[in-house]
């Protein structure tokens, strides 16, 4: 029998039974229907006190890993954020509302210290692991009527301070001992997307269009983030704050859209300047810091797809695939990009790798999806099938491919847990045992009622010996913190 703790913001069912089957959507299940034995999943710690994004994608055990071996997983507890509609009295009360229209989304999870920080609404929540209670809250304060700051898209921290970039086109900046409000500097306003009716009549106009945002990336004195649209024009809009008064430092108009691989995982900051998915698709972008514009530029077979996968501590080199499968190995050398190139291993020029998930570097190697899936294949297709895919292994030195074989697709970017990998799929989280960098058969260890139908934007966050994920049915947003059996 397994015993499930949830917090003080445990659930309630509070809507029809079915419902979702009569709209085509994810039905509400219970979220433990089978657990299987899994390998051990303690973490030996991290290589930064701040996790979340790419720099979590590796978390190796180290050698002597008392913990090591099979064990069982189940939901230690969950909380809802945010809930697309009117509550009730019979409905459970989320955390937060939202501010603005069209985007009903969290942001990415951060793990600091002894809390988990994640987006909702105009409030970021810093969770106790243990229990899942709310310890620490920084909410946006409204300053500009006509500029609403809106909803927060995506969080990053230093030391004492969490930023936050907002659906209104702001970045926000929290003291964190006080959660008080430092600043927030406007990048760019929203608009309205004006529609002309049918036979050239007259415009339309609707409510402003919010911003989706990128990672915030973080330098040495400054703060990067992008901003697109789905609503509006395709351009994209980047921009750099000072990291201490909020000072605009400089912005930037590209062409084509930042979302398009998710917003996850990019741009990076490296010592050399700024690492950027070119949003038009053509390629990997070196920008300086100071002024934002091209040092150096590396065209891509193909659109980059996803973020980027950095090294230890998140550094150098970094690895990335092209929409068509090819890996790429890029480092930055006298300010300019120097990349090798594996084209061929699991590269095709008439598919595209199935999802959005980043490589894994582990133990020495790159574990990648091959391009599989047919372009035009609709992903949201009942009859679509995950399991038809290919895994690749790369020598993350050489880029030699050491093994390849039939896999499921890894369906999100997977996290590094003691002897084997996690990623979360559409019927819940798979576990693969590495051994020697190579993954084996992936099984069902949880079945998550929060998964979406298409879920390789959302990514699993390991930290401290859990795994957190933000998911839900159709129009909620659950945060979910899962654990060993043993401990909940």
């Amino acid at each position: 029998m397994f015993v499930r703790r949830t917090s003080a913001f445990c659930r309630r069912e509070h809507l029809p039974l079915g419902w979702e089957e009569g709209m085509g959507l994810p039905t509400r299940r219970t979220f433990l229907m089978g657990l299987a034995a899994t390998g051990g999943i303690a973490l030996q710690g991290c290589s930064a006190p701040v996790t979340g994004g790419s720099e979590s994608a590796d978390l190796a055990g180290s050698e002597g890993n008392s913990n090591a071996g099979p064990m069982d997983l189940q939901v230690a507890w969950d909380t809802l954020l945010l809930y697309e509609g009117i509550t009730t009295d019979d409905t459970e009360q989320p955390l937060s509302v939202l501010r603005s229209n069209f985007v009903f989304s969290a942001s990415n999870m951060l793990a600091i210290g002894d809390r988990v920080y994640v987006g909702a609404g105009g409030t970021v929540f810093g969770f106790t692991p243990e229990t899942g209670e709310v310890a620490h809250q920084f909410s946006v304060v409204d300053s500009d009527e006509e500029d609403p700051v809106g909803d927060i898209m995506s969080i990053a921290a230093s030391q004492d301070v969490m930023y936050a970039a907002t659906s209104g086109g702001y970045v926000v900046a929290f003291d964190v001992a006080s959660g008080a409000q430092l600043w927030a500097t406007l990048c760019c306003s929203t608009r309205s997307p004006g529609i002309t009716s049918w036979g050239g009549g007259e415009t339309l106009y609707f409510s402003d269009a919010p911003w989706r945002c990128t990672s915030l990336a973080m330098g040495s004195t400054a703060i990067v983030v992008g901003y697109s649209s789905y609503q509006l024009e395709n351009m994209s809009l980047l921009a750099c704050v000072e990291a201490s008064t909020g000072v605009a430092r400089w912005t930037r108009q590209l062409e084509g859209r930042l979302d398009t691989a998710g917003g996850l995982g990019y741009p990076v900051a490296v010592d050399a300047g700024l690492l950027l998915p070119m949003p038009d698709g053509s390629g990997l972008g070196l920008l300086g810091m100071q002024t934002g514009e091209t040092l150096d530029f590396l065209e891509t077979d193909s659109p980059i797809y996803m973020g980027l996968t950095m090294s230890d501590e998140g550094g150098l080199p970094c690895y990335f695939q092209s929409k068509l499968g090819t890996l790429y190995k890029v480092d930055v050398e006298n300010g300019a990009l120097v990349a090798a190139i594996a084209q061929d291993a699991c590269t095709d020029s008439v598919k595209r790798v199935p999802s959005g998930a980043r490589p894994l570097l582990a133990d020495g190697r790159v574990i990648v999806n091959a391009a599989t899936q047919d372009e035009d294949a609709k992903r949201f297709d009942g009859d679509y099938n995950p399991s038809a895919g290919e895994c690749v292994v790369f020598d993350a030195e050489t880029l030699e491919v050491l093994e390849r074989h039939d896999a499921p697709e890894i369906e999100s970017t997977p996290v590094r847990m003691g002897e084997g990998m996690y990623y979360l799929g559409r019927a819940g989280i798979y576990y693969a045992a590495l051994e020697g960098g190579v993954p084996g058969e992936p099984e069902l260890v949880i079945d998550a009622e929060g998964r979406d139908r298409d879920v390789w934007e959302q990514q699993l966050l390991a930290a401290d010996g859990m795994l957190y994920f933000v998911g839900g049915p159709y129009g909620e947003r659950w945060l979910y913190a899962i654990g060993p059996a043993d401990e909940v």
